[in-house]
Formats: structure tokens, sequence, C-alpha cells
């Protein structure tokens, strides 16, 4: 039987951040990213065609969307887990009252960031029974 690699959505612009969280997750074997996308409302038809287990999420995106994105994807997956890349101080904290359970100030260094991925991992699968994260 095949292991189940937990289905990322990674919600941040086309440019270099997107592309370094990508790269990022390329290394962890129990991840596989879905998509990237950019916008709130391509985020949310992923989201209910995809059983998410893991959604990476830039705070800094335009308006509201971070939070559309994240209280909807709840909504339809209440295991999913949601790690936030943020600005600044003010959007980390916006982004732990929103309920991600991990948030990175941009520039952070890459090895913490995949351990984290692999602690939710872990974490998940703990508490759903070993099925999904």
């Amino acid at each position: 039987m095949a292991e189940h690699r937990a289905l990322t959505l990674i919600v941040a612009r086309p440019g270099p951040l997107r592309e370094g969280i990508e790269a990022l997750l390329a290394s962890v074997p129990a991840i596989r990213v879905v998509d990237g996308v950019g916008r709130a409302s391509t985020a949310l038809s992923i989201a209910a065609d995809q059983p998410l287990d893991l959604l990476l999420l830039d705070v800094g995106l335009p308006g509201d969307e971070a939070s559309r994105v994240l209280a909807s994807c709840r909504r339809q997956r209440p295991g999913l887990r949601c790690i936030a890349l943020a600005d600044n101080l003010a959007q980390e904290q916006a982004a732990k009252a929103l309920g991600a359970e991990a948030v990175f100030l941009k520039g952070f260094p890459a090895d913490r960031f995949a351990e984290t991925v692999e602690a939710l991992l872990r974490e998940g699968k703990t508490k759903d029974g070993g099925n999904r994260i």
C-alpha cells in the first residue's frame, strides 16, 4: 500500500517566494504539491475539488484574500493545516488570529521551515488516527 502524501496548495503570487516554497516542499517526500496559485478565487476552486491536507498561504495577498482562503478552506476541510508566510509582525499576528498552525516571517531559514512542515504532518497523523494529516 502506498503511503499517503499530503496534498498541499501554495497560495502566493507568482515569483521568487512561491518558487522557493515549491523547491523547499520538493525536498519533503511526504508532500505532493497540488498547485501554486496567486488568487483567492483559484485557491477556493481547487480547495473545493481536492482533499487538501496542508495550505501554504501568503498573508500579504491583496485585501482580505488570505483570510477568505483560510476561512473557506477550514470550513471545507476541518483537519487542514496551515502555514502562513508574513511580511511583518502585524501580518504574523493576524495569521495567528486566523488560526494558522505556524507563521514564518519571509526570509526564514529553509531548514526550520522543512522541520515545521514535517512536524505538522506528524502531528496531523497522530490527531487523525494515522490516515491523513
